[in-house]
């Protein structure tokens, strides 16, 4: 065991850390000066508190006493700070609420009067607790969709100016509002998707402040997690690697929950912090007061470095808001942002006093105050900001600061992000610099300014979607936002190399021009110039049959083999492999669509979709059986290449038999489809009567080159839904399909955007309006004739159709 350890135990054993009578105390040392947290006069500390010395190393920390006025003496034990400088007494029992504590040293304790001094302990409320996140919804293109990643859906992007120069980075944000997942996002120069970490909206999971910050001589990527309420939240740090992998989870210490605003960490290893304290004050008798509390976290020991309370420092009424103010808490600081000045003292911005503090790092004591009532500046035109965020020191000294504006009450019409340089002799503040959105737009909350290595900077527009850079003279070279009304709450540019230890994903359509469209992506991966496909007849003999350059998340590679294994590998720009993926099945070429099939009792004679997806027609035979009882078999049909089309059986009597008796005239089948070179598709369907009289309605289909309607007749059922069967015949994009159902000029029925995959065929699922269901209730012998139309903006598809009801 270290000396210094065995020392402190011994301590411990002999009861030299626990409290002596009221008029013992030691001689204070000389020197050096030590920091103590609770800071010695404070008066809302938690009763679980730690108590911090900072200046010293814990071996020199020595014999202590720690008395609580109501709790009597305290023993524990010292841990050592991971830099040597310092170390933390851990009381065995908890403080009681009210108390004074007060502790005697012989340390040289800034503040306190020969090594002596004391500190008093909060009265608690309520804890916070967890909310319903709102969820935006998406649109009709508000979601990102991968074929080789489903799992991921990311809101979608729309880049509309883009001028900055790629040098200055990938773009790191936060969706915090779904509209199906929030999580850690990031972007390339040109707003496509790098990395997503998704957590679905159903569990209420924040993530704020994610970017890359520098932890010893390694880059990593931080985020806050957790949940919210009232404005602020409760959680925790995270800490990831170039690979993204868990380094370190950071947690707010002394009891406290790290709230959301603020995860700022040092090369040395420490992270400061931000937590909201609900206390009780006899002065707010009916309802929680939030103390804004300043933490710094030796990362390593997850030990208090340093903590400051806005309740000891700043006055309730610099507040913007009062008790009376709308909200079941009082929240009269609310901090948002830690940062480091460039002689080692701290910068905090409060967003409800509308005023940024340099904090001394030592004492705790407010050095001036920028903004807000009582500034200890001169204001310049254009320097006041109302509930700001995200205020730091630049490196030649200037603050830049988001102006949200609006809290509301709407102070500014707009928001924008500002540059001020102070003047610390003569005390005035003057505006150097002002950052607009073009359009102007206006943030309730949140909102974030970073200046870049070339003298750009990048604004996060918080509340509202977008993102943006300006360069040094204040005009906009860069815009974006979420298509969907979601939001980060600060967003960045940072370069960024990094390569996932996942394997790359890969999913395979069957092609219309034949063979297959490989879908190849790598979540995390930066440096993928392009893909290589490799194929072969069994899992380990596959060879290289071509590469195709990388683009975007998810690259479509046409891929001519109709080899039965296909995998990927992604290259370097030298064209070196990085990582291989799974080997995976190429399928089938004949397809079976739809998981039922209708025929009218009468004549037994049904259909059923399928698809041929090869350079040549497909010559396909159908079996259908209910266990070992064959019910139908077909001759040879000729289905078109690339597309679909319906193959027609007939039901033996014995099986309309079947088909009649069945329960809830229903009968579960096997269908075997096969061609003539021999590959075969195998699926349960069920079968269903349908009953039609009298004249047919006209039916005559007109296809586009890139959509296709397979079929012209859809079902519907009593509640008036049914399918539309259609293909998309694109080579390797995805077709985005909407549809309309029409009698006359009368419109019975809409369908959302849907997406095809590249050569598949799907059905879009449309309810007939309360007219079209009356229409086709009335229908002359159960068929209503309509009109069809598909489109996916550039072409449309359209048909004269029949829809038939069935129950």
């Amino acid at each position: 065991m270290h000396i210094l350890r065995l020392l402190l135990a011994l301590a411990l054993a002999t009861g030299a850390l626990v409290a002596s009578s009221a008029g013992s105390a030691w001689a204070a040392a000389a020197a050096p000066p030590v920091a103590v947290y609770p800071s010695p006069g404070t008066s809302y500390n938690l009763a679980g508190t730690q108590i911090t010395f900072r200046g010293v190393p814990a071996g020199q920390i020595g014999r202590l006493t720690v008395v609580g006025s109501q709790t009597g003496a305290h023993a524990g034990q010292i841990e050592a700070d991971s830099d040597g400088s310092g170390g933390s007494f851990l009381p065995d029992k908890r403080f009681a609420a009210g108390e004074q504590v007060t502790v005697t040293t012989g340390l040289n304790v800034i503040g306190g009067q020969a090594g002596r001094f004391s500190f008093a302990i909060e009265r608690a409320s309520r804890p916070i607790k967890p909310m319903a996140l709102p969820v935006v919804p998406a649109g009709a293109s508000g979601l990102q969709h991968f074929r080789s990643r489903p799992d991921l859906l990311p809101p979608s992007i729309v880049v509309s100016k883009d001028s900055a120069p790629a040098s200055d980075g990938d773009i790191f944000l936060a969706p915090q509002f779904g509209p199906a997942q929030n999580g850690p996002m990031i972007l390339d120069p040109r707003g496509n998707l790098v990395w997503f970490q998704p957590y679905a909206v159903a569990r209420n999971t924040l993530i704020t402040d994610f970017r890359v910050q520098q932890l010893g001589s390694q880059p990593v990527l931080t985020w806050w997690q957790g949940f919210t309420n009232a404005g602020v939240g409760g959680g925790e740090g995270v800490i990831f690697d170039s690979n993204y992998r868990r380094l370190a989870v950071v947690n707010a210490g002394n009891g406290l929950q790290m709230d959301l605003h603020e995860f700022l960490i040092t090369p040395q290893g420490q992270a400061y912090v931000i937590a909201a304290s609900p206390v009780s004050l006899p002065s707010v008798p009916h309802k929680p007061v939030f103390d804004s509390v300043v933490q710094e976290i030796d990362i390593k020991t997850g030990l208090v470095l340093f903590e400051w309370h806005a309740l000891d420092h700043v006055a309730l009424g610099a507040s913007d808001f009062t008790q009376n103010s709308p909200g079941y808490v009082f929240d009269p600081y609310h901090a948002n942002s830690v940062g480091v000045d460039r002689d080692g003292n701290l910068i905090v911005s409060m967003r409800d006093t509308s005023a940024v503090y340099k904090l001394d790092r030592s004492s705790g004591r407010v050095l001036w105050q920028l903004g807000g009532k009582g500034s200890s500046f001169r204001l310049g035109p254009g320097t006041s900001t109302a509930f700001q965020h995200d205020a730091v020191v630049e490196p030649d000294g200037t603050v830049t600061i988001f102006d949200d504006g609006g809290g509301p009450p709407t102070v500014h019409t707009y928001s924008r992000g500002i540059r001020i340089a102070l003047n610390t002799r003569q005390m005035t503040a003057t505006l150097a610099n002002q950052y607009d959105h073009s359009p102007q737009i206006s943030a309730n909350f949140e909102g974030s300014v970073q200046e870049l290595a070339g003298g750009d900077v990048f604004l996060g527009w918080g509340q509202q979607p977008y993102f943006s850079e300006a360069n040094g003279a204040g005009q906009q070279i860069f815009d974006a936002h979420f298509t969907a009304p979601t939001s980060s709450y600060r967003a960045y540019r940072f370069p960024w190399s990094a390569q996932p230890p996942t394997t790359p994903a890969l999913a395979i359509a069957s092609s219309p021009s034949g063979g297959s469209v490989l879908y190849a992506s790598w979540n995390g991966a930066t440096d993928v110039a392009a893909w290589r496909v490799l194929a072969g007849s069994a899992t380990g003999a596959l060879t290289p049959i071509g590469r195709t350059a990388a683009s975007g998340f998810e690259t479509a590679i046409a891929a001519g083999s109709e080899a039965p294994y296909l995998a990927v590998q992604p290259l370097g720009s030298s064209g070196n492999a990085l990582a291989t993926s799974s080997t995976v099945a190429a399928p089938s070429h004949v397809v079976i669509y739809g998981s039922s099939a209708f025929v009218p009792p009468a004549s037994g004679l049904g259909g059923l979709p399928v698809g041929c997806f090869t350079t040549h027609p497909c010559s396909m035979t159908t079996t259908i059986t209910s266990g070992r009882t064959v019910l139908a078999h077909t001759g040879s049909e000729r289905v078109p290449a690339g597309g679909g089309g319906i193959v027609y059986f007939r039901l033996s009597p014995a099986a309309r038999r079947a088909l009649a008796r069945a329960h809830g005239r229903r009968l579960p089948v096997q269908v075997t489809l096969q061609d003539g070179s021999g590959a075969r598709a195998v699926t349960a369907l069920t079968l269903i009567p349908f009953y039609a009289g009298g004249p047919a309605p006209d039916r005559s289909l007109s296809q586009s080159p890139r959509l296709q309607l397979v079929g012209a007749t859809d079902f519907v059922n009593s509640a008036g839904t049914g399918g539309i069967l259609a293909g998309c015949r694109a080579a390797v994009t995805t077709c985005q399909v909407t549809s309309s159902i029409s009698v006359g000029r009368a419109v019975i029925a809409r369908t959302r955007r849907e997406y095809l995959d590249a050569g598949d065929l799907g059905y879009l699922l449309f309810s007939l309006t309360p007219s079209g269901r009356s229409m086709l209730a009335h229908a002359p012998g159960n068929q209503l004739a309509a009109h069809v139309r598909i489109t996916d903006g550039a072409t449309a598809a359209t048909g004269q159709i029949a829809l038939i009801g069935f129950s």
